[in-house]
């Protein structure tokens, strides 16, 4: 079961950012429209299907291509195409993972247009993808993670 619930104002904005900063990697199809290649991984790739009609219908002349790909080929997957010079124009990334494709240059600065979706977000969360006071990356969603234990052990272990 997914818990993924695909925000979609902050997604439909990711997509119109990327096609308004005139990506260089954004191609156009034999029916004139500009093509969005996006990489997303895990459950989000098989969800984010469910906002992309609204995007197209408000954004006739765009087109997004999703692929997936499994979290555990992901970040090679990245880098491999940042070597190759063939990244998608949208990936979500691990938020652990945007100073280190920030210091090689894989990611460019979230554009002015896009800074409505830093609003109403966790500060902490928000801090994890600025680098040097820029905003890199932008939440899609956030979750928790939480260690559950048996105090009973832990307290015959010492």
């Amino acid at each position: 079961m997914s818990l993924f619930r695909p925000d979609r104002r902050m997604a439909l904005g990711l997509m119109a950012g990327a096609a308004t900063t005139g990506l260089s990697a954004c191609g156009g199809g034999s029916d004139g429209r500009t093509r969005l290649r996006f990489w997303a991984m895990g459950s989000e790739a098989t969800n984010v299907g469910q906002i992309l009609p609204e995007f197209e219908r408000l954004n006739p002349d765009i087109r997004v291509e999703v692929q997936a790909l499994p979290w555990t080929a992901a970040h090679q997957k990245l880098l491999t195409a940042y070597a190759g010079a063939s990244l998608p124009d949208v990936s979500q990334v691990g938020n652990t993972w945007v100073s280190e494709m920030t210091a090689i240059g894989a990611i460019s600065p979230l554009p002015a247009s896009a800074d409505d979706l830093l609003t109403d977000q966790f500060p902490a969360v928000l801090d994890t993808n600025r680098i040097n006071g820029r905003a890199m990356a932008t939440p899609w969603y956030v979750d928790t993670r939480l260690i559950f234990y048996r105090t009973d052990l832990l307290r015959q272990a010492g």
